[in-house]
C-alpha cells in the first residue's frame, strides 16, 4: 500500500499473489481499477467537436463504443474501459486550430457531457517517446513548445488520474554518455515535476528506463543527483517502465528487462509499487504478468484491426474476411448490426465503422484474459497460471521456450 501527500488516497493493495505473480485493486479518489490490467490507447481528442464525439477516425467508433452510443448498438461496453490511456503527445496527431487545441484541454475529460459515462482510471502519460524528436505541439496556425511545466499543465487539465514525469526514452543504440546524458533531462524534469505536482490529487507515477539491472541502476543513480532516493519513494505511488517498445518483438529482452526491473526496485525500496510497462501487450501479456507486472498500455487492439486483423485469441489473429463470427460470444459479435458491419455488407457507415467494430472485438478479447489471469492469480497458487500459460503462451512454437523460462524462473517450476 502506499499513499501520496495529495489531496486524495492512492492505495496500492496486494491481495493474492502466484509466485512472482500478483492480483490486487489500485485506488486513486473514487476510481479503482483491478490489477493486472490493460489500458487501451484511446484518443480522446481527433481534431472533431462534441457532435464528433471529438473525432478521431477509428478512435471516434472506439469512443462511441465507450460511452455506449446509440449509432453503434447502445449496448454497455464499461467493463472494457476500466482503465484507459491517452497522452499529451496525441495532441499532436492532428493539424487543429489554436481554438481547437484551447477547447480540448479547457476541461477534464470527465466532466464533458459527452465522456460522462465514462468513470474508469485515466492515465495520460507525458509523450516523451514522441516528443525526443520534436519538442512540441505543432497546430496549423501556432505551436506550443512542450517542458515539464506545460506536460503537466495539459496532464492536470485534461483531468487525469494518473501521470508521469516528462522523461527522455533511451533507444537501443544509446551510448552510455547518451543515456546518462537523458537521466540528467529526466531528473531534472523530475524534481520540477514533484513541485508543480505537490498538490495533484491523483497518483504520480516515475518513469524508469534500461534494459538491464546495469542500466536501470544507473538511471536512478543519475537522478537522485536532483531528487533523494527517500524523496522519490515517498512522493511516487507507481512505477512506469519505458523504452522497451523497440523491444517488443524480443520476448527475450522483454523477459530480461522485467526481471532487472524487479530486482533494482526491490534494492531501490519500490517494490511495494504498482509496476507499469509502457507499450506492450497483447501475447507477452502472460509471461510479463507472471514476472509482476501490474498493467500495461498498449494501442494494438486498434493497430491490428486497421491492418484488418480480428483476434481469434490472445495468440491467434486471422484477417476480418476470414473470421468465423459465430465462435464468439463477445457482445460486438453477438451484434447483428456490428457482425454485419465487420462482415462489410455495405452497412457499415465508414471504414472506421468496420474497423472499429473489429477493434472493440479485439480489446475484449485482451480485456477478457486478463480478466482470466487475475482469477488464476487470485487462487494463491502457481499451478493454475501454469496451466494457463501451457495452454496459451506455450502452444506458440516461437515463444515456447520463454513460457518454460518464465515458469522456472518465477513460478516455482513444473511439477512432477
Amino acid at each position: 500500500m502506499s499513499q501520496t501527500d495529495s489531496l486524495s488516497a492512492v492505495d496500492f493493495e496486494v491481495s493474492a499473489t502466484a509466485g512472482d505473480a500478483r492480483t490486487g485493486t489500485l485506488s486513486i479518489g473514487e476510481t479503482e481499477i483491478r490489477t493486472p490490467n490493460l489500458f487501451p490507447v484511446l484518443n480522446f481528442y481527433g481534431g472533431g467537436t462534441k457532435n464528433s464525439v471529438y473525432g478521431g477516425g477509428i478512435h471516434r467508433t472506439v469512443k462511441e463504443f465507450m460511452i455506449s452510443a446509440d449509432r453503434v448498438g447502445a449496448g454497455d461496453y464499461s467493463e472494457f474501459f476500466d482503465g484507459v490511456l491517452t497522452s499529451v503527445s496525441s495532441l499532436t496527431d492532428y493539424n487543429v486550430t489554436r481554438e481547437r487545441y484551447e477547447d480540448y484541454i479547457a476541461a477534464p475529460i470527465k466532466e464533458r457531457d459527452v465522456f460522462s459515462p465514462f468513470s474508469g482510471t485515466l492515465f495520460i502519460d507525458s509523450g516523451g517517446f514522441k516528443f525526443l524528436n520534436n519538442d512540441g505541439i505543432d497546430g496549423s496556425n501556432f505551436q506550443v513548445n512542450i517542458d515539464q511545466k506545460t506536460a503537466y499543465e495539459i496532464q492536470r487539465r485534461m483531468g487525469a488520474d494518473i501521470i508521469v514525469n516528462l522523461d527522455r526514452p533511451i533507444a537501443p543504440d544509446d551510448s552510455h554518455e547518451q543515456r546518462i546524458e537523458k537521466a540528467r533531462k529526466t531528473g531534472e524534469n523530475i524534481e520540477e515535476f514533484l513541485r508543480l505536482s505537490s498538490d495533484f490529487d491523483g497518483a504520480r507515477f516515475l518513469t524508469l528506463h534500461g534494459y538491464n539491472y546495469s542500466m536501470m541502476d544507473a538511471f536512478l543513480t543519475e537522478i537522485t543527483k536532483y531528487c533523494s532516493a527517500e524523496t522519490l519513494c515517498s512522493s511516487f505511488d507507481g512505477i512506469a517502465l519505458g523504452s522497451l517498445v523497440p523491444k517488443k518483438d524480443d520476448r527475450s529482452a522483454l523477459i530480461d528487462a522485467v526481471i532487472d526491473c524487479r530486482r533494482v526496485l526491490s534494492d531501490w525500496g519500490f517494490d511495494d509499487l504498482p509496476l507499469h510497462v509502457l507499450g506492450i501487450s497483447s501475447r507477452a501479456i502472460p509471461l510479463l504478468t507472471a514476472l509482476g507486472v501490474d498493467s500495461f498500455d498498449s494501442s494494438t487492439y486498434l493497430q491490428t484491426a486497421i491492418n484488418g486483423g480480428y483476434f481469434v485469441s490472445l495468440m491467434e489473429t486471422v484477417n476480418v474476411s476470414e473470421a468465423d463470427f459465430e465462435q464468439c460470444n463477445c457482445p460486438v459479435c453477438s451484434s447483428d448490426l456490428l457482425r454485419g458491419w465487420m462482415e462489410d455488407k455495405e452497412n457499415a457507415p465508414y471504414q472506421k465503422d468496420r474497423l472499429g467494430a473489429v477493434a472493440m472485438h479485439n480489446l475484449i478479447v485482451q480485456k477478457r484474459e486478463m480478466a482470466k489471469i487475475r482469477d488464476c492469480i487470485s487462487r494463491s497458487e502457481t499451478e493454475p497460471l501454469i496451466q494457463y500459460i501451457e495452454s496459451t503462451v506455450a502452444q506458440d512454437k516461437p515463444t515456447r521456450e520463454f513460457a518454460h523460462r518464465v515458469v522456472n524462473h518465477s513460478l516455482g517450476g513444473y511439477s512432477l
